[in-house]
């Protein structure tokens, strides 16, 4: 490959990693289908310069994601949907041409950064749009609005992230100011949202971000972050304590509403009408779970038996990923789950100081962000069910791991 050639899939693999993350909420489907479309088409031109790559650090993520689309693929071949059983699990096999792709040309960080903190300026943009302008109760960037607002408060801590753990040594002016803007703009995003599920994520992973922050980071840095921390719950406190107060407040009385009278017409008590029809199914049939269509049919049967209330009939979902998946996918279905979040985190986790590095450290966080958050948000939400969970899952693994490994073996041949 000439040197030219070199540069110019170089520029490309920059402006997909910048173009992804920013297109990716709060621009509807549009924004994550023509990020994820230009790096396919990427890969597939550039497919000579990267099919002989060898990358056997790869090699768990790509199984992790083949063996969750195997599971997806059975339900769907199961539920009897022809074609259309492909459009779910081939989104974790199309992402594969663009990893190798990814890998092969490393993008800059500085270009990833500033995707991350522009995608969290533009979900809190079209929150206000969706308010303020079309006068919507919620804000749903046209995804949903679980989605859109647990998406866009997982920007905002990304963008936390890299303002925190790379912006320092780096300085870069324009990164810089996306990352200070997405922090804010992400979280209007998920407090116009009024979704809650995302908060209680968050609040999962705040531990694992701390024992990182006091692991590695020097005290000064240490010190950056608790103020980061401290300065986004002052802007929470200031833009929707009141809004959150509400949303909690229902939900309180939704769960005693359902508990005392077996009330299930809210929010919150479809959900655990939701959770204890999917947990009986679940047991009946373990291994191998009802697969989609069996569910909605066993689903309907327990309704017209009196043995669920009808007020859940309608869903397609079980509002919980695990149970979801338990009860549709049976015990196989979870393990895939389970491993591919495990996986993920794994290979983000940093071991040493090598990998906890200025270089390597905001990377790996925010890819172990997207595991920990999903899994908490999984709790409140099938969030892998829709689109927009899918698409923004693998396509950011894909593009933080690139960017990761690019990093890393820079630093091995720097280092020799």
């Amino acid at each position: 490959m000439t040197p030219d050639s070199q540069l110019s899939w170089q520029r490309v693999a920059n402006f997909c990693a910048f173009a992804f993350p920013a297109m990716s909420v709060g621009l509807s489907s549009a924004g994550y289908g023509a990020g994820g479309a230009l790096l396919l088409l990427a890969a597939l031109l550039a497919c000579r310069h990267w099919m002989g790559l060898k990358a056997r650090d790869a090699w768990p993520l790509v199984a992790a994601f083949l063996f969750l689309s195997l599971t997806w693929l059975l339900d769907e071949l199961r539920t009897g949907r022809g074609w259309g059983a492909l459009d779910r699990p081939v989104k974790f096999v199309l992402i594969l041409p663009g990893l190798w792709f990814l890998m092969r040309f490393p993008p800059r960080q500085v270009w990833l950064w500033a995707g991350i903190g522009a995608g969290a300026i533009v979900a809190g943009l079209r929150a206000l749009y969706d308010c303020f302008v079309l006068h919507m109760e919620r804000a749903d960037g046209q995804i949903n609005a679980i989605q859109f607002g647990n998406l866009g408060l997982l920007l905002a801590a990304m963008s936390g992230v890299g303002l925190v753990m790379w912006w320092p040594s780096h300085r870069t002016r324009l990164a810089g100011l996306l990352l200070a803007l997405g922090v804010p703009m992400g979280t209007l995003a998920s407090l116009l949202s009024q979704t809650r599920g995302g908060w209680l994520a968050l609040a999962l992973a705040l531990p694992v971000l701390l024992y990182i922050g006091w692991r590695w980071l020097d005290r000064r840095r240490f010190g950056l972050a608790m103020a980061a921390l401290l300065a986004g719950a002052v802007i929470v406190g200031a833009l929707g304590a009141s809004r959150l107060e509400k949303r909690v407040d229902e939900a309180t009385q939704e769960i005693k509403l359902y508990e005392d009278k077996g009330v299930a017409e809210s929010s919150v008590g479809q959900r655990l009408a939701h959770w204890k029809a999917a947990w009986a199914m679940g047991r009946e049939r373990p291994l191998l779970g009802w697969s989609q269509a069996g569910y909605a049919a066993e689903k309907a049967r327990m309704v017209n038996a009196g043995e669920a209330p009808a007020f859940i009939e309608p869903f397609t979902h079980v509002h919980n990923e695990f149970l979801d998946v338990f009860a549709k996918r049976g015990l196989l279905g979870v393990v895939a789950l389970v491993a591919m979040y495990g996986v993920t985190a794994g290979v983000f986790w940093p071991r040493n100081r090598d990998q906890a590095g200025p270089e390597q450290l905001g990377l790996r966080v925010a890819g172990l962000l997207l595991p920990v958050v999903y899994a908490g948000c999984g709790l409140t939400q099938a969030f892998l069910w829709h689109n927009s969970g899918t698409m923004f899952y693998v396509f950011m693994t894909a593009l933080l791991f690139a960017s990761l490994r690019g990093v890393r073996l820079r630093t091995e041949e720097a280092g020799r």
